[in-house]
Order: C-alpha cells, then structure tokens, then sequence
C-alpha cells in the first residue's frame, strides 16, 4: 500500500497494541513503557475502553485511547469516557490525522450511549475545533513547609503497598467522597483490579505505591493518598482522602502523614485536588493560593440521554416552580428541550419552549454542576434571555462539582 494512500482509521485489536505503545513510547519516553502497556491491559474498566488509531501503508501513525468511567451525580449514573495517550507520529502530524481519529472515536461514543466525555490538555484548540469546551477549577497550592500538624485523634497510623489495597475501600469511598455531588463509581471489583493498573505508574499510580491508611481496633476506617500533580511542575497532590462517617478525625492524623510525605518526596507546593468542603481545603486554603486551572475539557456526547438520565434530579428541583416553563437547550453539540412544572420535568419536542444557546463549554459545565447559569450568562457561555437563565439556575443548580483524582482522566 503507497504511503500517499488514504488512511484507514479503525478501533485498535489487541494484535495492534504493540505498534501503540511503540508509538505512545516514542512521545512519552518518561513514562516506563510497562506503565504504559499496565493502562492499556490492566485498567479496571478495560472491557468498557477502545483505542482507536489511523494508518498509512498499514502503519499505525495516530492514536487516542479512551477509557471508561461511570461517573455518580447524586442519585444520577453517568456513562463518562477519559480521552488519554492522543499522539500523531512526527511525520504525520498536520494531515488532520488525529482529528479523524477523534471523530471515529466520538461515533463510537454516540453509538454506545456514553453521556460525556473529558480530558485534561494543554492544546486546547486542537479539540475546542470537535467540540470540547474548557472547564474552569479552582486548585489550592500551599507551601509545604508552612502546613500546621492538625492530628490529634489518635488513631493507628500505618503505609498500606497498592498490591494489598482492600476492597472495602469501596464502602469508605462509598460513604465518605463518593456521596459528594459528581464522583467516580467505585466497587468492590473496582479495587480489587484498580492495583495491577496502578503499580509503578507515573501518571496515575500513587507516590512510592503507598496509601497512608488510619485503623481503629484493627480495622481500616479512612484512607489517603498522594500523587505527582499533572498540573504543576515540582508538587505533589494530595487527591484522595476519605473516611468512614463517625471518624472524621482520623482525616487528621491522615493529613499530617500525607503532608510528611510530601515534604519527603521533595514538593516545594501541596497541591489540593479536593472538593471545596473537604475538610484539609477548610483548613489549609487560608494559607494557600488559588488558581484556576484552565487544562480540562469536556464535550457532551448525548445530550437527550444525560438530559433523561439526570430527570430524577430535576423533578426534585422543579417543585419549586411558580408556574410551567419549556425550555429548549440548543448548542453545537445537539439541542433538546424540557418542559418543567408541579414537580416534574420531561423532555419536550416543544416548538413553543424558550431558547437557550450554550456553548459546548457552558453545556458541560452547566449540566454537571460546575458552574452557575447567571456567571455562565454573564461569561458569554449562555445566551437566554433573564427568566430562562433563572430557570436553568433553579433546574441545575451550580454544585462546584469535583471530581476524585486517584485515576485522573
């Protein structure tokens, strides 16, 4: 086949996942190919994930990789895919390559009732051009060594190696993190697998392979971890912290091993990828500085099927409502419209539904609680007119979601 032949694009079999990682390797060399094929066969969800790749004369020259997540908001299950290892052979790169791969990648997506898809990348405007919009998240950095000691509960403070991480991490993730308003699910199952994927992996793997964990009579009650942030150059993040309800104390005694283990592992700044109400952000953000990291992305795949998926949410959120309102949510990624009223909300095929044109940005944003209508209106995300964006106000409600980092996607 002449390399001047159009390219084939396809999903990847596994024959393929040696020319992959030959590729991957090539532009991510500091990432020990082991850990790059442990993502590939070992993720926790691999029979849900797809690799998709272009060739030319019967070469592999682009790649993308995307890996499922079922995201929890509130009572809501969402079908969410992480976008990772994109990359175009050097000789290959400007022929639109990567972008085919991508939309043979999002038909998949359509086809297999994902809701969403995110990423984090520092490109924006090579997938702002296939629809994804920038999400904004506030981050805490503090210095490390201006972090008080704040244990004091006394519980038994002990290193637990990945390779032995329990799987009734599933029920303090379950009752603790995962009750916050957008959270990834984690089972039993989850857990039991999560350890082959994660062992030795720089990107996604915890620091030194190690969870902090805090025991009461022998049992395992909260669990920490640390990683190298993905953000900034030389910190390290703290990005999971739970405990069970009842021993919220032993968070502490937790934060101050963490916080050593930072110092340790040489971060000038203690990155806090945590919710807003976490108890280590209450305590520290006071002597941290903000930022707004600007790296992840996100694209609604279906918007009908997220819309229909969240209607419990918005039932509850509805009775409210002074009188019945149709609302149509139209966007370069899909329209849909809702008609609301007397606690119930249903998708409408309305004519006569108010108009709401949003961004891909303000979409995702709006609809997974990261940011309120009126700042989205006032940001130029949502244009509508005042009574539509209280509406859509009353209906999505901005959480200041967070999602837990321990497997970034």
């Amino acid at each position: 086949m002449p390399e001047d032949a159009a390219p084939a694009v396809r999903a990847l079999s596994n024959r393929d996942i040696p020319a992959a990682l030959d590729l991957i390797y090539a532009e991510w060399a500091k990432i020990p190919r082991a850990c790059q094929e442990q993502m590939i066969r070992r993720d926790p969800w691999r029979h849900r994930q797809r690799s998709f790749g272009a060739f030319v004369g019967g070469r592999l020259v682009a790649h993308a990789r995307f890996h499922y997540r079922p995201v929890r908001i509130n009572r809501a299950i969402l079908r969410m895919v992480g976008v990772c290892e994109v990359v175009t052979h050097p000789d290959y790169r400007r022929r639109g390559l990567g972008h085919r791969v991508l939309k043979a990648a999002l038909q998949w997506m359509h086809s297999s009732g994902v809701h969403f898809t995110m990423l984090y990348t520092g490109v924006h405007p090579f997938y702002a051009a296939l629809g994804w919009g920038t999400l904004a998240q506030d981050i805490c950095y503090v210095p490390a060594g201006s972090i008080p000691q704040l244990g004091e509960a006394g519980y038994r403070i002990a290193h637990l190696p990945i390779e032995q991480t329990p799987p009734t991490f599933a029920t303090i993730y379950q009752q603790s993190c995962g009750q916050h308003p957008i959270s990834l699910l984690r089972t039993p199952a989850y857990w039991r697998n999560w350890p082959r994927w994660a062992k030795g992996n720089l990107w996604f793997g915890l620091l030194d392979d190690l969870w902090t964990v805090a025991s009461k009579d022998d049992t395992v009650v909260a669990y920490g971890g640390i990683q190298r942030s993905i953000l900034k150059d030389g910190s390290v993040g703290i990005v999971e912290a739970c405990a069970l309800p009842g021993h919220q104390a032993a968070l502490f005694d937790i934060h101050d091993d963490l916080i050593a283990r930072c110092r340790q592992a040489g971060g000038d700044l203690v990155e806090l990828n945590l919710p807003p109400d976490h108890p280590f952000v209450s305590r520290l953000a006071p002597i941290g500085r903000h930022t707004i990291n600007n790296n992840a992305m996100v694209r609604v795949v279906d918007l009908p099927g997220l819309l229909d998926v969240l209607l419990p949410e918005l039932n509850d959120r509805s009775s409210t409502l002074r009188a019945p309102a149709r609302v149509r949510l139209e966007s370069d990624l899909g329209s849909a419209a809702l008609a609301a009223g007397a606690g119930s909300v249903t998708l409408d095929d309305s004519t006569q539904a108010s108009r709401a044109s949003l961004t891909p940005a303000g979409l995702g944003s709006l609809l997974l609680g990261f940011r309120a209508a009126p700042e989205l209106a006032a940001q130029g995300e949502i244009e509508a007119k005042p009574a539509v964006i209280e509406l859509l106000d009353l209906l999505f409600p901005c959480q200041r979601s967070h999602y837990w980092q321990i497997d970034h996607f």
